[in-house]
């Protein structure tokens, strides 16, 4: 069982404890992010050098992975650069570590490594600097400036970093293609560039993206193209009749100031039914897509999340949204998120603050979304919805305050169309939240918002001051807010974080 499910399970008996012995509502069991399994390290290995820096060169490098194994450095302790001006292929399951201390860098005109179909491969504590895929619409060519995976390939990256690689197709760090595996856990991207996914490619495979920071990747345009500032997938999972659907799942990661193509301006999570998209504890801040030469007016800002129907089935997978912070991103449509809800989607305990839309949904565009216990506050669209813009959207526990839409008729300041829903606080006196109520009974009060805030947990939250009206004002809220911190058994406040709550320990704050 995931420790989320767990923590979950045991909220309402830490609650009622705290309550019993009037201690006030409690903290939750902190929640961290399951990374995978981590693969077992071979018994067999080779080191590269013999304790001098000029011994690790790329030759000893490639004659040691050629062996498979524990691959591991003595280069003198210092940190090390090694020029590979020649792919190196890993044929055998292989596990490198630099320690550190070592960069294998590309020099901007080849791929630094390249795993065969079938093949499997960890990197940890490493660096990779200006490796490059040549422009090329063969995957095998043009895909994964540092690392390519191929056909059913394992590609497992652990705390390691990727600056300034490029590729011409997809993938500008690392690619993996059908029927792989990648796995990227406490790892930092930045700067990488390519056609499609600026710094991660991933196709009909599974992903998880555990810890991490992506900072300043991008992707260019040309052929329609473009998505993915950060982060490209096309499916998670091999299609087929009867199949049961991969997942693709990002969690406790961070993307700031990426920038795409059409759609995704952090990230373009595509996937196939019955596939399942996850995305929990991260923070969007600052991401952008602008249009592509295709006409695409730019679709999520912060992120475009998509399940599509398959020649095998119409329906089924799922999309979920949980405790994240979307800060700060601008788009054509949905300036935060764009979503597809072929399945259902789902967002949950999640702050989106100052997003904004050059014409729909300043935070959130997409028809058939659940919305619960979230906060929508300064989100901006050109045209209609400052907050929400879409149809069959159900809201509940909610707060919206200061959201607006520039149009010249005053029309769907917040939201769009009024939908299903309850226990939903907007500002409707106010210059921006006018208008449309989010829901039929809405109440119209200012809910007195705290700015963004490190209030805890891993993720920014608006804290309510202790008279606003969201507080208590909540039915059937989730059991933890935004924070991982358990709200009261009885009442619940509305919005994303639950004032007076004791908010777990984090080791970091995501903006």
């Amino acid at each position: 069982m995931k420790s989320r499910q767990i923590a979950k399970l045991l909220v309402p008996v830490i609650a009622v404890c705290a309550v019993v012995f009037g201690l006030g509502p409690a903290a939750s069991a902190a929640e961290a992010c399951d990374p995978p399994a981590p693969m077992p390290v071979p018994a067999s290995g080779t080191v590269v050098g013999d304790g001098s820096a000029q011994s690790c060169t790329a030759g000893a490098l490639a004659s040691a992975v050629a062996r498979g194994g524990h691959v591991t450095f003595a280069c003198g302790g210092a940190a090390v650069t090694i020029p590979v001006t020649t792919t190196i292929s890993v044929t055998r399951t292989t596990v490198i570590d630099g320690g550190g201390t070592v960069t294998l860098a590309g020099g901007g005109a080849n791929r630094i490594l390249q795993v065969p179909n079938g093949t499997s491969l960890s990197v940890r504590n490493l660096r990779f600097v200006k490796g490059a895929a040549a422009q090329s619409a063969n995957r095998d060519i043009g895909a994964g400036g540092a690392i390519a995976g191929g056909y059913k390939s394992h590609v497992e990256v652990v705390s390691s970093s990727f600056e300034n690689n490029t590729a011409g197709l997809g993938g500008g760090a690392v690619y993996v293609g059908t029927g792989s595996s990648l796995s990227i856990v406490g790892s930092t991207f930045q700067g990488n560039s390519s056609w499609y996914g600026g710094a991660v490619y991933s196709l009909l495979s599974q992903l998880e993206v555990i810890d991490s920071t992506f900072t300043g990747n991008s992707t260019t345009t040309g052929g329609g193209m473009g998505e993915g500032g950060a982060i490209g997938t096309d499916g998670a999972s091999m299609i087929a009749a009867g199949g049961r659907g991969g997942e693709i799942r990002v969690c406790g990661s961070t993307f700031t100031g990426n920038t795409g193509h059409g759609s995704g301006g952090g990230v373009y999570l595509w996937a196939y039914v019955p596939d399942r998209i996850i995305v929990e504890r991260d923070a969007f801040k600052g991401n952008a897509i602008k249009p592509n030469d295709s006409g695409s007016v730019g679709l999520g800002g912060g992120a475009r999340l998509s399940i599509g129907p398959t020649q095998y089935a119409a329906s089924g997978g799922s999309v979920t949204v949980d405790g994240t912070s979307v800060v700060s991103n601008s788009g054509g449509d949905g300036g935060g998120l764009y979503v597809d809800c072929l399945p259902s989607c789902t967002i949950t305990n999640s702050t989106f603050y100052g997003n904004s839309a050059t014409a729909f949904g300043g935070a959130i565009m997409g028809d058939g979304h659940h919305d619960d216990n979230d906060t929508f506050a300064e989100n901006e669209a050109g045209d209609h919805g400052g907050a929400l813009w879409g149809n069959k959207i159900e809201i509940s526990n909610s707060v919206f305050a200061g959201n607006a839409a520039h149009n010249p008729w005053g029309q769907a300041m917040a939201c769009g169309a009024t939908a299903t829903g309850s226990h939903v606080v907007q500002w409707l006196t106010s210059g921006r939240d006018r208008s449309t109520p989010c829901v039929a009974q809405a109440i119209a009060a200012d809910p007195l918002l705290g700015p963004p805030a490190a209030n805890g947990g891993s993720t920014l939250t608006m804290m309510p001051a202790a008279n606003s009206p969201v507080l208590n004002a909540g039915a059937g809220c989730e059991p933890v807010d935004q924070r991982g911190a358990a709200r009261s058994v009885s009442r619940c406040d509305v919005g994303a974080v639950q004032r007076g709550a004791l908010a777990p320990a984090s080791p970091t704050q995501a903006g």
